[in-house]
């Protein structure tokens, strides 16, 4: 008996018999729609409505013989019979009989709006996904719409890539059938993809969203960078019992939606507004909402599920599509690992080239992580502890978290060492990594190793032997080394130039040795240590208030290079005619103007100022050696000289006699509760030592830090003699083109070990990496990646009061207007009393904190540079505000709050 065809369908009216001709996306919503998921209504035009078109138009025949008129294991080949299907199709016509079916259902079912989307008899097969291969068309209008959608949809069916994948997965090319689903289109407030088991980690217990504003295409394109969500199923309760774990905020930058112009047909890109871009574009409710409903639906089908979705302005959930989740993979078989910025943002917060990467990177992955590892019988750690991503330096959270269960009791995990996680649970959560069990066995073996095989690790010794090593061994290493520069450079010999290179990299392993323990162990720890006594003695709220003061006020190298600064500021300001020329004229030309003219006063001030150089001039605004060193540019000091002379200058002896005296105020105060307390003389002797220790080892970080510059300095005019003699040889285009290279790449370039290696290739190298340098080094990146994704925390953002929350890094208050800027250029904007708001610090900028009324950072946190000079200056500070340079704006009112790390705008 010959059935006759069935052109159309409605989705409610779909019944198991017809299954074979309507595909596998119209059959999964019409199980949705029959379980009472709220499936958005439409109808299906079926496979049989296809055969009808390819026979009215002769296409069957022309589809085979093109198919046999071409070798399909040959690429070029594919495309071409591809193109000549694809035209055919979309030329095509439908019959009239069938044409007045779609037209009569369509003007039924009464759209204003709709989609157009492909249902394939061979998608999301059981082994091999079709998702994406197909066409989906969005906000159509007309019925001439309609039609030419429908032809596009059948068309894609014939693609390059399709009939590819075909091939690939074995499917045969002849069998393939599409029907097409028509579905009025949901006005979706944000839309996205709801995983029931999660794809990254094939952890089955975590449910994954992700989500942008509009329509969801910008989501299942992969266009954007969405937001991120994951829940977790609790025990083997109901689908009622989920909990938000992790809430990743996406760069998503622009969102998907209908065209508006002229009632246009089709979609386009609409940017977000600030406050869009950087919030979150789910509520807590609505999360939990999608979970529950993808749990019902992964039972219904009763494997894990890959849902599609949008929500309305009203909060209503749509399904619009749900599959099998085909690329799962069991647990373990994907590197899951993720890399942080957030430690560097305490202690590498500067854009890298590839050259210092590999420079300072190999030191901090061979001495502070391999060999430390080693000493400390760490077994099965990674060995890889960096990466280099768009420019920036990421720490691996998996050695990180290694650190913290051996090493940091869960008593001390704060705020401060928990920012260095993303938020929520996860496997590198800051829930789990407070919660990490302690390993006393491993910190006492450890311990007990460093005493017997590198005794100098002990916290009573490292300051004090880095000192030693500094007086005994890199201070006269580094007054020989531009001797024996000198005498190279006339020879022009880059080998033995870059064994120089290597002899220092020799020497400053001790150096990074004694780093190792005073920065990440002692410096930290003690630092924890304090905050945890505070805490618990005091109370959380007395900890954020006092702690910050218990530690400024400290003689530091930092501290002593910014007083020679203001020094230098007093003095000028009391001469009109330096001040006249140093306010007048451009810094780059100010030095020379000087030398120009004759005079005592100008005559001194050169002494002092090439003094300073002399003593701090290897210092500059970034530790990458890419930059000039002040010593070499001396108008980068005249700026910060320029901003300081501009306005009143600060007594900064009495601003910093004033901190001195509050902090020994705050001493006796805190001694004063402790008294009050049962045992409370022993708590304030082991609480005053570890105080002691935790003063010793900032001091120690800024000394190490002083060195650092030294060593960068060195390198930098090392690596710039290779620069000219590469630029001589045509190998380089520009002299600071080196430190666009890795050094193995230098090394070979020397010895001559040039086999695979095309100078060409090298520019092209060269020209990439140097552009992707200068297009993200002012781009605060995002802190977090896994693989090739980026990720930020959730920007704690109260839209009501419209206030933002980092952490509280120097106390006080303060009211005033913002100054946000990006460049050390443009430092002399910067007036008296503003509050100053900036991506990250260097100790290069710190001489203007003297002026500003206050600090707002993006990165850091309360040991970052920026923290410790304001709470030297006595100004508040808040650090670790995402994004503040974009949300700020120069010349807005806003409170901020260095007690609990609130920032408000005023209206």
């Amino acid at each position: 008996m010959v059935v006759a065809p069935i052109v159309a369908l409605k989705l409610n009216e779909i019944s198991p018999i017809h299954f074979e001709k309507i595909g596998g996306k119209a059959t999964n919503l019409y199980k949705l729609i029959k379980s009472n998921f709220n499936v958005p209504d439409g109808y299906v035009l079926t496979t049989d409505l296809y055969n009808q078109f390819l026979e009215y138009n002769n296409l069957k025949d022309f589809i085979i013989e093109s198919m046999n008129q071409f070798n399909l294991s040959e690429l070029n080949n594919i495309g071409i019979l591809s193109t000549q299907i694809r035209k055919k199709i979309e030329n095509g016509k439908f019959p009239e009989k069938e044409l007045d079916i779609i037209k009569s259902l369509h003007k039924q079912m009464g759209y204003k709006t709709f989609a157009v989307r492909s249902s394939a008899t061979a998608e999301d097969l059981e082994n091999a996904s079709f998702a994406g291969q197909y066409e989906s068309f969005l906000n159509l209008h007309n019925f001439e719409d309609l039609i030419s959608h429908i032809k596009k949809c059948y068309a894609s069916l014939w693609s390059e890539r399709v009939i590819a994948y075909r091939l690939k997965h074995n499917i045969a090319q002849e069998g393939i059938k599409i029907a097409i689903i028509v579905q009025r289109m949901v006005s979706a407030r944000s839309a996205g993809v709801l995983f029931t088991i999660n794809p990254i980690t094939s952890e089955r217990s975590e449910i994954l969203i992700e989500s942008n504003y509009g329509l969801g295409e910008s989501v299942m394109s992969g266009a954007c960078t969405p937001d991120q969500f994951i829940l977790e199923r609790c025990g083997k309760k109901t689908e009622k019992s989920v909990k938000i774990t992790n809430i990743r905020i996406g760069k998503k930058k622009f969102a998907i939606q209908p065209k508006k112009i002229g009632h246009e047909s089709g979609i386009e890109h609409v940017m977000l507004s600030d406050n869009e871009n950087l919030s979150s574009s789910l509520r807590d409710d609505e999360l939990m909402n999608l979970a529950r409903i993808g749990i019902q639906i992964e039972k219904l089908y009763n494997q894990p599920q890959d849902i599609e979705w949008a929500i309305d302005k009203n909060k209503e959930i749509s399904i619009l599509q749900s599959r099998p989740i085909t690329s799962f993979r069991e647990k373990g078989a994907v590197e899951d690992i993720v890399y942080s910025r957030g430690y560097s943002d305490d202690y590498w917060n500067d854009s890298s080239t590839p050259l210092f990467f590999d420079l300072l990177g190999d030191q901090l992955t061979d001495i502070v992580n391999v060999e430390l590892n080693s000493i400390m019988g760490y077994k099965k750690m990674e060995t890889k502890l960096l990466k280099l991503y768009n420019g920036h330096v990421y720490f691996n959270l998996d050695v990180l978290k290694r650190k913290v269960e051996n090493e940091i009791p869960s008593f001390m995990r704060n705020e401060d060492l928990l920012n260095y996680f993303p938020n929520g649970k996860g496997k590198y959560g800051k829930k789990t990594i407070k919660n990490l069990p302690f390993h006393t066995i491993n910190r006492i073996i450890g311990e007990l190793r460093i005493m017997f095989f590198d005794p100098n690790g002990s916290i009573s010794k490292t300051d004090k032997a880095y000192y030693e090593w500094t007086r005994k061994k890199f201070n006269p290493y580094y007054e020989e080394f531009n001797k024996k520069l000198e005498k190279l450079k006339i020879k022009e010999d880059p080998y033995e130039l870059f064994t120089l290179a290597e002899d220092l990299d020799i020497l400053m392993r001790d150096h990074f040795r004694l780093v190792r323990y005073g920065i990440p162990v002692h410096n930290i720890g003690m630092n924890l240590l304090v905050q945890y006594l505070l805490t618990r003695f005091l109370g959380k709220q007395d900890c954020y208030k006092y702690y910050p003061i218990l530690i400024s006020g400290l003689d530091h190298k930092l501290k002593e290079t910014n007083h020679k600064i203001h020094e230098l500021a007093w003095y000028i300001n009391r001469n009109s005619q330096l001040k006249e020329i140093i306010t007048q004229t451009n810094p780059k030309k100010i030095y020379n103007e000087l030398k120009s003219h004759q005079g005592p006063s100008i005559n001194l001030l050169l002494e002092k100022f090439d003094k300073f150089l002399e003593e701090h001039g290897d210092r500059g605004y970034t530790r990458e050696p890419y930059y000039p060193r002040w010593r070499e540019a001396p108008d980068y000091v005249f700026e910060i000289l320029k901003s300081l002379i501009i306005e009143h200058e600060q007594n900064i002896e009495n601003i910093q006699t004033k901190n001195e005296k509050y902090r020994l105020l705050v001493e006796r105060y805190i001694y004063s509760r402790f008294r009050g307390q049962f045992l409370g003389i022993l708590k304030w002797k082991i609480f005053s030592n570890i105080l002691n220790l935790s003063k010793r080892y900032i001091k120690f970080r800024e000394a190490q830090r002083f060195n650092l510059d030294k060593w960068i300095t060195l390198n930098r005019q090392v690596f710039l003699e290779i620069g000219k003699i590469f630029k001589k040889k045509a190998i380089i285009e520009n002299i600071d083109d080196i430190f666009f290279l890795r050094k193995k790449e230098v090394d070979q370039l020397i010895i001559g070990d040039t086999k695979g290696i095309n100078i060409e290739d090298i520019k092209a190298k060269i020209y990439e990496r140097k552009k992707k340098f200068k297009e993200y080094e002012d781009k605060v990146p995002p802190k977090f990646i896994i693989g090739d994704r980026e990720f930020n925390d959730n920007l704690e953002f109260d839209s009501e009061s419209i206030s933002f929350t980092g952490i509280p890094a120097s106390q006080g208050i303060v009211k005033g207007s913002v100054r946000v800027i990006t460049r050390i250029e443009d430092i002399p904007k910067v007036k008296a009393g503003e509050i100053l708001v900036v991506p990250k610090t260097d100790p290069g900028w710190t001489p203007i904190f003297s002026k500003i009324g206050g600090l707002i950072t993006e990165t850091g946190g309360v040991l970052s540079h920026g923290a410790v000079v304001s709470r030297e200056y006595g100004i508040p500070a808040v650090t670790n505000i995402s994004n503040a340079c974009k949300f700020l704006k120069t010349g807005q009112n806003v409170t901020l709050n260095g007690f609990n790390g609130k920032v408000m705008i005023k209206d």
